[in-house]
């Protein structure tokens, strides 16, 4: 078998999926919630807003957060040996994983954010989202083997940069015309989208099946 061949176990894919799933839901339930929400401007409203212990739409946010997060980890998990077998393969995944673990973490602390230090959630989404920018520059570049993923290294890099370019910006209140609550749902759209599109990828990558005769084509 060629070395640079696509195949991957099970378990890839299926993690694949997961993070897939992970991105969606998120989407979904905060989109719904937004259009729930009295008086909301995208422009002003912080996506934290969003959630909170009391009210049906409030812990339905909370809720798909911790999911986002715990669907997030083990996608991941199951996903790490579809990547190069390079250094930045298990320290990307870390960092990434130190992402999807902060995301949950938010969101538990969103469920009792009353009995909680004010701004611990803020700091565990801002730990989520600089551990996912940084995690994807890493993991860039253990995604370079011929025939799994083509253009995914230059999107992951570019995504990370994305990441953390709009943190840094909203951070130091440079948030042009998307304002504060715009540059939040940028950064979080830029997460999901890579989180579906990459999640998208793993799933349909050909499964490893031992004893299945192959024909690998030659140039």
């Amino acid at each position: 078998m060629a070395a640079d061949s696509p195949l991957v176990h099970r378990t890839v894919r299926t993690g694949g999926v997961l993070l897939a799933v992970a991105a969606v839901q998120f989407a979904a339930v905060l989109l719904w919630v937004e259009s729930r929400a009295s008086g909301f401007d995208p422009k002003t409203t912080s996506v934290l807003s969003l959630g909170g212990p009391s009210g049906l739409w409030a812990m339905a946010f909370d809720a798909s957060l911790i999911v986002l997060g715990v669907l997030g980890t083990i996608g991941l998990l199951f996903g790490w040996t579809a990547f190069d077998e390079r250094r930045s393969r298990g320290l990307g995944i870390l960092v990434l994983l130190v992402a999807s673990l902060s995301a949950t973490v938010g969101g538990v602390l969103l469920v009792a954010r009353n009995r909680v230090p004010a701004g611990s959630v803020s700091v565990a989404l801002d730990v989520a989202v600089v551990a996912a920018g940084i995690g994807l520059l890493i993991v860039s570049s253990a995604m370079h083997l011929h025939g799994r993923w083509r253009i995914s290294s230059a999107y992951t890099f570019a995504t990370g940069l994305v990441i953390l370019a709009a943190a840094v910006l909203y951070a130091t209140h440079i948030t042009f015309s998307l304002g504060s609550g715009g540059f939040e749902r940028l950064i979080a759209g830029a997460v999901l989208l890579w989180g579906l599109v990459e999640g998208l990828h793993l799933a349909i990558l050909h499964r490893f099946a031992p004893g299945l005769p192959l024909k690998v084509a030659t140039a």
